[in-house]
């Protein structure tokens, strides 16, 4: 079985049907890492299958406590805003098979702007040649694998960092040449140039060290 783990907070109830295709009783299921803030798209998942899984805590917590509440043998975390290919499951499954311990997709953008069109080349050249996808990107592991890294801690950004380099000490990683498209809201409402200096910003800070307090700060544009 495969599991999907979903976090949503704020999220538009439409973003549970982009889902409902990947429901294969038996063989898939939906877990909700659910803030509680977002009750109609809660309502929504609930409605097409998946099951909500509440509580407080950093989007680390929350996907740890969906992930830890699974049945599945390979868990698929993957952003709602965010749109698999249609065959997603059957290509984890395949890289799985090969050996790998997890892996991601490539990554591209709904819209096809040239800033983010640099974005992603850039997103999906780190992700190869340093083995660091993000998020976005659908991240995909091995249950065995998961459990063995320790899972994703209480942070409440670089937690998709975090978990990808302590899965990779438990073996190969690979990234799929198949796009993960996902939104690029965030972009557009800061501006292509200062989210990408905040990015960076973010991801040095915690490769520093520097407390996860600080860098959610930073991450939400303040000082």
């Amino acid at each position: 079985m495969i599991s999907l783990i979903i976090p949503i907070r704020g999220e538009t109830p439409g973003a549970a049907e982009r889902f409902r295709r990947f429901l294969v009783p038996g063989e898939t299921e939906i877990l909700i890492a659910d803030r509680g803030d977002s009750p109609e798209s809660s309502r929504a998942f609930e409605a097409i299958g998946a099951r909500i899984v509440g509580g407080e805590g950093s989007r680390g917590q929350r996907l740890d406590r969906a992930a830890r509440l699974a049945r599945g043998d390979i868990l698929f975390f993957v952003h709602s805003d965010s749109r698999p290919p249609d065959n997603a499951l059957s290509l984890i499954a395949g890289a799985l098979a090969t050996g790998a311990v997890a892996g991601a997709f490539s990554l591209a953008y709904e819209e096809t702007t040239p800033a983010l069109s640099w974005i992603a080349w850039w997103a999906n050249l780190r992700s190869r040649r340093l083995g660091l996808p993000f998020g976005d990107q659908g991240l995909f592991c091995r249950r065995e694998a998961y459990e063995e890294s320790g899972g994703f801690r209480d942070l409440p950004v670089c937690d998709d960092v975090d978990i990808v380099r302590r899965v990779k000490r438990v073996g190969r990683l690979v990234i799929l040449p198949e796009k993960s498209v996902t939104s690029p809201r965030r972009y557009r409402q800061n501006g292509s140039l200062r989210q990408v200096l905040r990015n960076w910003r973010v991801l040095a800070g915690y490769f520093a060290g520097v407390a996860p307090e600080k860098l959610e700060r930073w991450y939400r544009g303040k000082l």
